[in-house]
Formats: structure tokens, C-alpha cells, sequence
């Protein structure tokens, strides 16, 4: 404000005196100042019309408005109510930075130069209202005089101060927005004003400090605000943290020493907006997640996971299509004490699976998985090669089988190896991609004889293998899904027949493999509990069951006795059941004796080297029916001490019809060759034409057995010693079926044992 106080009114001479007096004052004090200042700028000049109002008070005259003005044409305005401004110039200092001081700098340069009292007024009156540095004490008596005077500079003034609110940048806002995952976002930039709305035009920078660029690969942006947030894409150079600041330019105020205190545009000056920080990751960790098609894998079925791809770590992201290819490794053999093996951190594939080498599993079969993002899944089956076509089967032993899937950073294409920085491997028997290959057992049986009388006691042997060695003392495994062993199999004992007429027994002959439902004609005799284990069971005879009870099996009366090996199976064995029509497992009992056939058999040479031949013969003695014939059957070599029957064949019931019109007469196998060395059993069968067993003998008979042996190191070493030839003489009469028969014993079959019986 300057305020200017009129003398009282002269005249005549004494006016003229006074103003000549004045007028030398005013040149000598332009004089003596512009010597005092000879050195500094020109001075400051009283504002042009227009640019300020006056008003009394005090007495005298004052004005509102532009105070001074510099030779740039620059106004500056008074701040000291109380004092009169001069036009001396004195030092300037910025004014502490504020939304007063920024609003005030926007006003006086928006209207720098406009010619309008009230409007200048009004800014000067702003001036002071936040200014002043008396405006509790002198500013209020000026303001109540000057707005006693112009009333309408109070309103004008709050208009012009809402419109610095909304035009004068307080602040500067940057937010962070990522697009995809930590890898890729964009900063929004918005210069606000003190109601928080958006200002155009501001000049901004934003600067990135940490692993991250501009699109343009710079760390820095410039631009000019908007009505709303300007975006600026970014990307990531690496990982860890990022700090974006923005700098904006806003209206700076200046104030200036002199008689009376002023201040005026200071120019822009750059500010530091909101700062923000936010996490970037360029890389990514894939991973897989697998589940096993089926838990229980039947022996031959095929091996099938289900794949799905993932990803693994804070703020890892898969890249927007990029495939990805995945290997696997499927294991088996394992044992089901076995525990899980972990990776451990950073090892590779190979270095894990050089691992699991040493712990003596090595991958049995291979799978391959591509994807191109997360949460696809990919149906894999176990192929025998790596990258092969030919489906693996499930071994079929009662053991654990498992997946180990790894994205094998190396394998990948050299886009993908610069955002994949490790390889990401599964552990090895995890819960969800481990398996159980169910064992199928084999069971080779065959009654001690095929002919008896009633009161015949009844036996039959059994032969099973293909249990897991640890059978029965699995307790189940809850993590991987696998259930205890089931530890026992069931051989029954069924009777078919006529019971009122033994000419029609032949009418029930057993037919079909499953058991019948009992009748009249069809009946359980009983059932006992076995092992489920490998090895030779003897069932009958007196020989004990599972629980330590001998078992007695009489023929009571005349029929057939079929005798069955049952498991129910469990999830390391499947079900496993001899036939009911197994011809081998069946007994005719009738009330008299009838004559048989003997059947003596050799194989001949007892004693061969690996690929050389031999055969077997088998020498019949008495009738024989129409239709009879008799199988031979040359299983592969087994290690002395094995128990064989259930193993492969090398002759598989090779058929040689017996001549009806001799009563001796002797026939012949084929030939075969054994490729290993060990024990090749033999066994001959004389049947009927309807399939009944006149006559055989048990694996293993003297003179039925076939030593194999490696060829010697030297040339023309001899073959080794023949085994005695002494045969094999069987009748299907037993003596104690006779003596029952003599006893006279003819009533129907009883079991004397203490366990279950029917």
C-alpha cells in the first residue's frame, strides 16, 4: 500500500514558495541518490493509471493496488500498511514457498500489465491479506477503510483467489500401475491444485531411480500436464525397488527490501512432487504343478500326468506368450519306504537328477509338457525315449512310480533364457505326482490228483508269485493315498455235481471262470485264509492256513472238488483268482475206481549249454479215450532254488493227440532252446476230449527237468553230465483212495478242520 499524505492547500506566493522549495528537495534527493547508487539498477517508477485505487484515511490519500513498477514493466506490490513506499530498490529474497505465496506469484503474473483499478486492487489487497507484515494491526484498519470506500473489492478479491486455487499447482502426484506383473506398468502424472483438481500445462520431469527405464530405454520423461493423469509406460531392467519422482514448475513470489517491503512475480522455480516407490521383477520362476491320471496303475497300464503350468515367488509373471517346454522324468522301482527328496536351492535338473542317481533311481521312462502362460495343463504320457513315441508300461512289481518335471533353463529359446534366469525342478516323490504300479500275481496250481474215490482225502498245491517281497507288512501311506496290504488270500473249495445220480455228474462239469452261486447242483464247501505272499501253498492233507489250523478236505461224495486261489487285491496287487474251470484244479471223485492211464515222462537231454535244443517225451501206458491228447509246457530258466510255473514259457501247452487204438505208445514236444542258463521245468498233461486231466505230474518231477548252462570260455569243452533217466510214473488212483474205497466210505464229503467250513 502506499500511502500518500496531501498537504494543506496555499496560495498566492506562499504556494509557489513551498513548491520551488519542494521541487529543489526532490532534484537534490535525486541527486544524492543517484550518486549513492551510481552502481546499481535504474530506479523503480510510480505505476501507470489504472492500475490502482485511492481512497482517505488518516487524513490523507492512500492507494490499493501496483505500487511500483520496475523498468521491465514488472509490478510490485506493497506489503507494509504502515509505511510509504519509495521507489529505491533493495535487496530481493525468494518468499518461503507456499500455496499462499504460489497463488499470489499466479495472480501477479497472470495479470501482469492489465489495466483495470478494481482488478489490481483486489490483487493488492490479497497481497496484504496474506502478506502484510502488520495485517493484525495496521491491514485491518486500511482494509475496513479501503472496503468502506470500494465495497466490491471484497468479493472481486475472492474470486480471484478461488481462481489462483484452481490455476496455481500445489503439488504434483506420480502412482505406479503395473500391466503385467512387476515386469511392466505405467507412472500417472497429474499436477493438482490446493482442491486437489488437475491443472494443463505445467512442465513436469519424472525421473525413475532403480532397475527400471522408460520405454524409450530412459530413466527420465518430460511433458506438460493435462486435464487428468498423463501416463507414461515403463519397464523393468531387473529387480528390486524403484523410486519415481515427478518436478513441476510453479509461480514463485520474491520479495524485495526497500522503504517500504514489496514483493512481486519471482518466476517459475522447480518443485518436487509425490514420490513413489513400487517393486519391479523383469525375470519370472516358473513352475509345474502335476497330478497322477490314476494313483493305482495296473501292471501294463500306461503311465499319465496331468501337467500344469504355474509360477512360483513374489511378483513373478509369466511373459505374455512365451512358450515354455517342460521335461519329466518318470521313476519306478521305488521303494514305499521311501521318503521325498527336495531340490535344493539352485540346483540344476541334471545336478538333481545326478542326485537321485546316487540314491540308485534312475528315470525308467520320459514326458514333455509346452505352455505358453500359467494354469495351462498339458496331459503327458510316459514314453520310453526321450522324445519318443512309444508308450511306457507300468512294471507292474507293487512298487512307487513318480514324476520329477523341470524347466531346464538351457532347453529354452533365447528369448525365453532372458527372463528364466534358473531352472525350477519338482521334488522327487511327490504326493500328487506319485503312483503305486499294482503287481499282478501269477498263480500256477494243480490238484495231487485228478482221479479219486469217496472218502478220499483231497490236497492241492499251489504255486503264486508276483507279490511284492514286502507283501503284507505295508501299513499304508495316507500322504501319497496307498492303503495298507491286505494281508491274506482265500482258497476255497467247491463241490458240483448230481448228488442223487453220479451217471449225471458229467453234466456239471465246471464251466467258466468266475464261481458259481450255490444250488442244488453247485455248493462251498469251505474256505481258509493264506498269506498273501510268494511262494508254495499246500492246502489239504493236514498242511495249516494263515491261522496255524491243519485243514482236512474229505471226499464225502461223488462229483467234482474244484479248489480256488482268490485275492481280493489292494493297492500295490490287483485281484487275482484261479479259474473255476481251471481243468488242473479240479478233482473228479467218484464212487468206484476206475482205471487210468499212467503217463511217464523225460525230457531228453537232461543237461544242455544256453541256445542249444531239447525236447520232452512222455511215455502213456493203458487206454486211452477218444479224443485224448496230451500238452506240454517248457517254462523259461530260473535260478536254482526259484520256485517255477509261474514264469514265462518258452513252449506254452503244445498239443500232441494220443493215438486211442495203443495202450503204450510214446509222444514227443517240440524242440526249444533256453537263451539263459538255469532250470527249465517241464511238465506233461494227458487229457480227455472234453478237457478233463487223466494224468500229469507236479513241476519239478525227476527226469523233468532241464539244466541249462553257459557255454564254457574254451572250444570243444563237453556238455555237462545228463541228469539219471529215470522218469516220471504217475496214476491218478492214489492207494488211499482205494483203501477208502474198500472201507466203504460212500457219503457225501466232510471237513474236519477248525477253521471256517461250509
Amino acid at each position: 500500500m502506499t500511502r500518500m499524505t496531501h498537504l494543506p492547500r496555499t496560495s498566492g506566493l506562499s504556494h509557489k514558495l513551498v513548491m520551488v522549495a519542494i521541487c529543489l528537495a526532490l532534484s537534490v534527493a535525486a541527486v544524492l541518490a543517484s550518486v549513492a547508487s551510481s552502481a546499481r539498477a535504474v530506479e523503480l517508477r510510480h505505476p501507470d493509471p489504472g492500475t490502482y485505487l485511492e481512497f482517505p484515511y488518516d487524513g490523507g490519500v492512500t492507494t490499493l493496488g501496483v505500487g511500483v513498477v520496475d523498468e521491465n514493466g514488472s509490478p510490485y506490490y506493497c506489503i507494509e500498511s504502515d509505511t510509504s513506499s519509495g521507489l529505491d530498490r533493495g535487496p530481493v529474497t525468494m518468499v518461503r514457498d507456499s500455496d499462499e505465496a504460489r497463488r499470489i506469484a499466479w495472480l501477479i503474473d497472470r495479470y501482469r500489465g492489465r489495466a483495470d483499478e478494481n482488478l489490481q486492487a483486489a490483487i493488492g489487497f490479497l497481497v496484504h491479506e496474506h502478506f502484510d507484515l502488520r495485517k493484525d494491526t495496521t491491514w485491518q484498519d486500511y482494509k475496513k477503510a479501503a472496503l468502506a470506500r470500494y465495497p466490491d473489492i471484497g468479493p472481486l478479491s475472492e474470486r480471484l483467489w478461488a481462481e489462483a486455487a484452481a490455476n496455481a499447482p500445489v503439488d504434483a502426484t506420480v502412482v505406479s500401475t503395473y500391466r503385467q506383473g512387476l515386469r511392466e506398468g505405467v507412472v500417472d502424472v497429474n499436477v493438482e491444485n490446493g482442491e486437489g483438481g488437475s491443472i494443463s500445462g505445467i512442465p513436469y520431469t519424472v525421473v525413475l531411480e532403480g532397475p527400471a527405464v522408460f520405454e524409450d530405454g530412459r530413466r527420465a520423461v518430460s511433458g506438460r500436464s493435462g486435464d487428468g493423469p498423463i501416463s507414461h509406460a515403463w519397464k523393468a531392467a531387473g529387480s528390486g525397488p524403484v523410486t519415481a519422482s515427478v518436478h513441476y514448475d510453479a509461480a514463485a513470489l520474491e520479495r524485495m527490501g526497500s522503504s517500504q517491503d514489496l514483493v512481486r512475480y519471482g518466476g517459475v522455480s522447480e518443485r518436487t512432487g509425490t514420490v513413489a516407490t513400487f517393486s519391479v521383477r523383469r525375470d519370472f520362476t516358473p513352475s509345474v504343478a502335476t497330478a497322477v491320471e490314476s494313483t493305482v496303475v495296473e501292471s501294463g497300464g500306461r503311465i499319465v500326468d496331468e501337467v500344469t503350468s504355474g509360477v512360483s515367488g513374489g511378483g513373478s509373471v509369466w511373459v505374455t506368450d512365451l512358450p515354455l517346454t517342460a521335461t519329466g522324468w518318470y521313476f519306478d522301482g521305488i521303494d514305499v519306504t521311501q521318503r521325498t527328496v527336495e531340490p535344493d536351492p539352485g540346483e540344476t535338473a541334471s545336478a538333481f537328477l545326478k542326485r537321485l542317481e546316487g540314491l540308485g533311481y534312475a528315470p525308467s521312462a520320459y514326458g514333455q509338457a509346452t505352455f505358453t502362460g500359467p494354469d495351462q495343463t498339458v496331459r503327458a504320457q510316459a514314453m520310453r525315449e526321450q522324445g519318443g513315441s512309444e508308450p511306457y508300461e507300468a512294471v507292474g512289481d507293487g512298487s512307487l512310480g513318480t514324476w520329477v518335471w523341470a524347466f531346464e533353463r538351457d532347453l529354452q529359446s533365447e528369448k525365453a533364457r532372458e527372463y528364466v534366469l534358473k531352472d525350477a525342478v519338482s521334488p522327487f516323490l511327490e504326493t500328487s505326482e506319485s503312483n503305486v504300479n499294482r503287481a499282478r500275481v501269477e498263480v500256477e496250481s494243480t490238484v495231487d490228483s485228478h482221479a479219486a474215490v469217496v472218502g478220499a482225502e483231497l490236497s492241492d498245491t499251489i504255486v503264486v508269485r508276483g507279490f511284492p517281497q514286502d507283501h503284507g507288512t505295508f501299513p499304508g501311506d495316507d500322504a501319497l493315498g496307498i492303503g495298507a496290504d491286505e494281508p491274506y488270500a482265500r482258497v476255497s473249495v467247491w463241490w458240483t455235481g448230481d448228488p442223487d445220480d453220479a451217471a449225471n455228474d458229467g453234466r456239471y462239469r465246471p464251466s467258466g471262470a468266475e464261481a458259481p452261486q450255490e444250488d442244488a447242483n453247485h455248493r462251498l464247501i469251505g474256505t481258509w485264509d493264506y498269506p498273501a505272499g510268494n511262494g508254495r501253498v499246500r492246502v489239504g492233507g493236514g498242511a495249516v492256513d494263515a491261522h496255524g489250523t491243519p485243514v482236512f478236505i474229505t471226499a464225502r461224495t461223488h462229483g467234482w472238488y474244484v479248489f480256488i486261489w482268490a485275492f481280493d487285491g489292494d493297492d500295490r496287487v490287483a485281484p487275482a483268482a484261479s479259474a473255476y474251470d481251471d481243468a488242473r484244479e479240479r478233482v473228479r471223485v467218484e464212487e468206484a475206481e476206475r482205471p487210468v492211464p499212467e503217463l511217464t515222462t523225460q525230457a531228453e537231454p537232461g543237461a544242455v549249454r544256453v541256445d542249444e535244443p531239447f525236447r520232452d517225451t512222455a511215455r502213456i501206458v493203458g487206454e486211452v479215450p477218444e479224443g485224448a491228447y496230451v500238452t506240454f509246457s517248457a517254462y523259461e530258466a530260473v535260478p536254482d532254488g526259484v520256485d517255477p510255473g509261474t514264469n514265462g514259457k518258452l513252449i506254452d501247452e503244445a498239443r500232441v493227440d494220443a493215438d486211442p487204438d495203443k495202450t503204450d505208445q510214446t509222444v514227443h514236444s517240440p524242440e526249444t532252446r533256453s537263451p539263459k542258463a538255469g532250470l527249465v521245468y517241464w511238465r506233461a498233461t494227458l487229457f480227455s476230449e472234453q478237457g478233463d486231466v487223466l494224468a500229469t505230474h507236479e513241476l519239478g518231477a525227476e527226469g523233468e527237468v532241464v539244466t541249462v548252462s553257459e557255454p564254457p570260455h574254451g572250444e570243444g569243452a563237453p556238455p555237462a553230465s545228463s541228469l539219471p533217466v529215470t522218469g516220471a510214473n504217475v496214476s491218478t488212483v492214489a492207494a488211499i483212495g482205494v483203501a477208502a474205497l474198500a472201507a466203504g466210505t460212500a457219503m457225501l464229503l466232510a471237513i474236519r478242520r477248525r477253521g471256517r467250513n461250509r
